[in-house]
């Protein structure tokens, strides 16, 4: 069944056969390079390792068809020498490869995956859920049928890994191994697969089967999600940042992204919110004291609050500028087209509203400090010290 091709394909890939020997004959190291995704690759097509000798007979008739009358003993004996060591190391890495896990990943057939899973031991079937390793090579089992398009497969894996059980010894959850093998998680499933987020989210909370008082007691396992700052210093790679900017606005609707959402707010969030538009609203008030209402008056009072709305723009636009070159040197920027002009924006001024209060802290400095009463003042005391100069 692994020969259903076409005759031209079939001696394409029996040429390659011929070309994989010489290659192990003479460049034994670009070989083993080349191992591992030869191996995975042939897992995926199920080929099983006592496919290996049949072929090889197979492939040893062919030259002998090929090679005619130059095919002798001792031609015989150095093919054969390279193929038995070249197919001991395929076999060997199938062999290693070809697991419960994999031959139901290969056949697409969700009870063997079931029943794989149910013949792993209790303290080993996360592990045989989110890595299998071919030739030295770690894969994800998971990512294997997400990529696949086997998304039932994918879905039985996520919601098993997040199964909370226990034994006499203690409980076993999945959580932190699958978000630990699988750091992008989050991003591969909201590009490949959305329709799995529900059920991953699903699984990052218990809740109780009693009711007390109309209410159920429910705890959220969401320290992966949250994202230690300390661990995370690049805010928009957070798995927050990543549901916002590549997920559905429905995914929002979950209570695990409620709750999350809830933490950050509470948390720091408010605080930051707040402080930022107070600051903004100060300004305004000035701004429209000294320079909108009585723009026209010089007193010492609204010289005091132009200096001062000239001083905390000059503070916000130092601030925001030493967070632009923070994203700069980081490479944290977005691309922007201008015409034909591609362009790398800091993030910060990719939205239109931080652009424009960055314009406003610059010309609204600019203005304070070249305002007339200031510079006439400075006119008058020259003046003065002119004329009490000439008097004596």
């Amino acid at each position: 069944h692994l020969f259903k091709r076409p005759k031209k394909l079939q001696s394409f890939m029996f040429m390659q056969a011929i070309e994989t020997l010489v290659v192990f004959s003479n460049t034994p190291l670009d070989f083993f390079d080349d191992l591992r995704s030869f191996t995975i690759r042939h897992i995926k097509y199920g080929v099983k390792s006592e496919y290996v000798k049949p072929f090889g007979k197979a492939v040893m008739q062919g030259l002998e068809e090929l090679a005619g009358d130059d095919w002798n003993n001792e031609t015989r004996q150095a093919w054969w020498s390279v193929w038995l060591r070249l197919s001991s190391c395929v076999a060997r890495s199938l062999n290693v490869g070809t697991n419960l896990i994999t031959v139901s990943l290969v056949n697409g057939d969700l009870n063997k995956m079931q029943e794989a899973a149910e013949c792993a031991p209790r303290g080993e079937r996360i592990a045989w859920l989110t890595k299998v390793e071919v030739n030295g090579t770690v894969m994800s089992p998971l990512y294997w049928a997400i990529r696949d398009g086997k998304f039932k497969i994918a879905q039985f894996m996520i919601q098993d890994l997040l199964t909370i059980r226990a034994d006499r010894e203690c409980y076993y959850y999945g959580r932190e191994q699958l978000t630990a093998s699988h750091p992008d998680l989050v991003k591969v499933l909201c590009n490949d697969s959305p329709e799995l987020v529900t059920d991953f989210l699903d699984g990052l909370m218990w809740h109780s089967q009693s009711v007390l008082d109309g209410r159920l007691r429910v705890n959220y396992y969401i320290k992966d999600l949250y994202a230690d700052p300390e661990q995370m210093t690049d805010a928009w790679k957070s798995p927050l940042a990543i549901f916002a900017l590549e997920g559905k606005p429905e995914m929002f609707m979950h209570p695990v992204l409620n709750k999350l959402l809830e933490l950050k707010w509470q948390r720091f969030g408010v605080y930051m919110f707040v402080g930022v538009q107070l600051w903004f609203v100060l300004l305004i008030a000035l701004f429209t004291t000294g320079f909108l209402q009585y723009g026209c008056h010089c007193s010492s009072t609204m010289i005091a609050i132009r200096l001062a709305t000239g001083a905390l723009s000059a503070l916000a636009f130092l601030f925001m500028s030493l967070i632009i070159l923070r994203q700069v040197g980081l490479g944290q920027t977005g691309v922007v087209h201008v015409l034909w002009v591609r362009l790398h924006v800091p993030r910060l001024l990719l939205n239109k509203w931080n652009l424009l209060r960055y314009a406003c802290m610059i010309t609204t400095s600019i203005s304070a400090f070249t305002e007339g009463c200031w510079l006439d003042a400075d006119t008058d005391t020259d003046t003065d010290t002119d004329t009490d100069t000439d008097t004596d």
